[in-house]
């Protein structure tokens, strides 16, 4: 392939058609005499005010092109950074020229990062008095080693840029409208979107207003009005044309609205609440003067980035096939395979980065075909079918038992538990704290309900005491703030047995210590059962303790015994694989992948999940937790009876241990132990 023309500083000023709408009165002062500075003022105001081929221009992507060129592909103003253009940026930054909300669905390695920190960056280099840029990823360390990183590799290539850089704060404060000092009223600054890390993000977007000075004029009416357009409607006859240019127009005023540009990366692992955030607060505040763009490489349709790219006409009516489509928000979601990539379509080997074709046969040798949800992600670029996924877990499946709603408690008062999963301990992952409540519904279930999650914190700089002890301590302030009893707590023991020894010196001997480690237990999974009736055991079924641990709540929710479920967690639990060389196939046993696998596929570790199931396996060893498929167990709480379903549809008076029984009770168990059949006692 031919390299692509340098792009060289015009001889003389290209005013695009400017003049023939009679604007070059307006913009002709404003010009310095340098050809290279001028030049690029006419491109700035043409992009800004979307200068139409029809009107002599090139159209808003033609003109960035142009700045583009000019800024950083010019050989008569040598750069160290350059971009390189190829169909796909083409594409992406066509539709971002063109759409509000834009979703960019793609493989690895698509250089989906670079054009839009070029996106962002020109934007407000054009504008800096009336942009502000947010960059997102899903946390300020990503943000800066990916898109962050990528858009100052632009700016610091110029030799001169608006406003002021704060290294320390990763952010950029643009000029005030008179250029005398900076602040946050434009500029760009990097924000965290992952939940627990989205706090900061969520509060800035609720209320956000676009950049504004003077008194923008808001009608077609008032803008006819305007003095400073008054030499081009007395020069335009064709009123509808007005209509379209006068608008347009406003973007070069002085009194003028700015505009907000968010600009999310790894857009599936961004909280919920900033989209629910950007949605009922931002877009419906600056009607028209905001735009959206996330990046994502496709996992979940109902993750943040799915549902912001999920197809109008729903999810089944997209095919592989497909490269676009309208999304429900209005905007417009781009597709990108890399089977189709320019590097092999059009054989361009400038584009390193992108998968070469004996690359995409490695990934789907090593992810199970092509058909695997990996293959589906990281090649194809788009959302894998939920019947393909090699998960545990499902969408459906939180759906069918109602996992997402609220409990309604019975009349006994359910008590709080605590499971920690101490993985700063292993790996350099945070220690993750669940909380959740356990005990009898209104309908006589024992369920499980979710309550909170808290990041244990440590501080690894203090030379008194070990980072476990730390974490010991500071697990045990968080429980007892909450009221939680030894008893009522758990923690994970797999990867450092003698942390069990610093949780008993600094707590006591009641906390309840699991271990993930081994060979599965001989307890029944839920439904499976063998052709001659007998259940299936997870010994039976899965590989490791650990996999019948990431297993353990699939009979809960499909008995609609789990509640609360925050959708972060719900995508957490999907997004881990099995293990395709040690199971999911005939004659062999389940495993889990490891969390070095999901880890280096998803950028974080399971850590939230895995602290959430360690609290369900130890429901059912200390206290009973079964799904009610499974022969009914005692409630581990004493004093009072409570209610249980029955086989018939009743509810049966169950006394608790450490109640006192009359001598009806008594025969009433005696007989059901005989095997009698004894009827069920109804309420009332």
């Amino acid at each position: 392939m031919a390299k692509p023309k340098e792009f060289r500083t015009p001889k003389q000023i290209n005013w695009h058609g400017l003049p023939a709408i009679g604007y070059d009165d307006y913009l002709r002062p404003q010009l310095t005499g340098d050809v290279f500075a001028d030049q690029l003022a006419i491109e700035a105001w043409c992009f800004r005010m979307g200068m139409r081929k029809d009107e002599g221009g090139l159209g808003r992507f033609g003109h960035f092109k142009n700045i583009v060129n000019l800024l950083w592909n010019n050989e008569d103003r040598p750069s160290h950074k350059r971009f390189m253009w190829n169909s796909w940026a083409d594409r992406m930054l066509l539709a971002a020229c063109e759409n509000q909300q834009l979703s960019v669905a793609g493989p690895t390695n698509a250089g989906k990062s670079d054009p839009f920190a070029l996106w962002a960056y020109v934007n407000y280099f054009i504008d800096p008095t009336h942009v502000r840029v947010f960059i997102m990823s899903t946390t300020i360390d990503g943000a800066k080693m990916r898109i962050w990183a990528r858009m100052l590799e632009y700016m610091s290539a110029l030799p001169e840029v608006p406003g002021q850089y704060l290294k320390s704060s990763n952010r950029i404060l643009g000029p005030n409208y008179e250029e005398t000092e900076v602040g946050e009223a434009s500029g760009i600054r990097i924000l965290a979107g992952q939940a627990g890390d989205d706090k900061e993000a969520v509060d800035k977007f609720i209320g956000i207003k676009a950049p504004k000075t003077g008194n923008p004029a808001g009608s077609y009416e008032e803008l006819r009005e305007r003095d400073e357009f008054a030499h081009i409607v007395e020069g335009v006859d064709d009123e509808e044309y007005l209509r379209d240019l006068l608008p347009r127009l406003t973007n070069l005023s002085e009194d003028r609205y700015g505009k907000i540009i968010v600009v999310v990366d790894e857009a599936t692992g961004i909280s919920d609440a900033v989209r629910n955030a950007i949605n009922g607060n931002m877009l419906p505040g600056n009607p028209g003067r905001c735009q959206v763009i996330m990046i994502g490489n496709p996992a979940l349709w109902w993750d943040t980035f799915g549902l912001f790219s999920e197809p109008a006409a729903g999810c089944d009516a997209v095919t592989l096939n497909d490269e676009k489509w309208e999304t429900k928000s209005g905007g417009l979601c781009l597709r990108f395979n890399a089977e189709k990539s320019p590097r092999i379509v059009d054989k361009d080997e400038r584009l390193t980065w992108m998968l070469s074709a004996e690359q995409i046969e490695n990934v789907a040798r090593d992810s199970g075909g092509k058909t695997s949800p990996m293959y589906y992600r990281f090649v194809l670029g788009m959302w894998c079918p939920e019947a393909a996924s090699s998960g545990a877990y499902s969408r459906a499946m939180f759906e069918q038992g109602g996992a997402f709603g609220k409990e309604t408690w019975g009349f006994q008062k359910p008590k709080l538990h605590s499971s920690l999963d101490p993985s700063f301990t292993l790996s350099g992952d945070k220690a993750s704290c669940t909380f959740f409540l356990y005990g009898v519904n209104q309908a006589g279930r024992r369920v499980m309900e979710w309550s909170e999650n808290v990041a244990i914190e440590v501080d690894a700089a203090t030379p008194q005491k070990d980072v476990p002890y730390q974490i010991a301590e500071n697990w045990k302030k968080e429980c007892l703030k909450r009221g939680v009893l030894q008893e009522d707590a758990c923690f994970d023991t797999a990867g450092s047995p003698a942390f069990a020894n610093i949780v008993y010196r600094v707590w006591g001997p009641k906390v309840h210590a699991v271990s993930a480690s081994g060979k599965a237990s001989d307890r029944p999974i839920g439904r499976e059962r063998h052709p001659d009736g007998r259940k299936v055991t997870a010994r039976e079924r899965y590989s490791y303790k650990v996999t019948e641990i990431w297993f353990g709540a699939v009979p809960f929710l499909y008995s609609a015994q789990i509640k609360g479920l925050p959708i972060e967690l719900a995508k957490e639990l999907c997004l881990r694989r099995l293990d395709d060389k040690g199971g999911n196939t005939a004659g062999r046993l389940i495993k889990i992948e490891s969390k070095r696998e999901f880890r280096s596929r998803e950028g974080h570790s399971p850590n939230d999940a895995d602290s959430w199931l360690l609290g369900i396996e130890h429901l059912r060893e200390r206290c009973g937790f079964i799904p009610l498929d499974e022969p009914e167990a005692v409630v581990p709480t004493t004093g009072m009876k409570v209610l249980q379903p029955t086989k018939e549809g009743g509810l049966l008076y169950v006394p608790m241990p450490g109640a006192a029984q009359s001598s009806w009770d008594a025969f009433k168990q005696r007989a059901r132990r005989m095997g009698g059949g004894a009827p069920a006692f109804r309420k009332g």
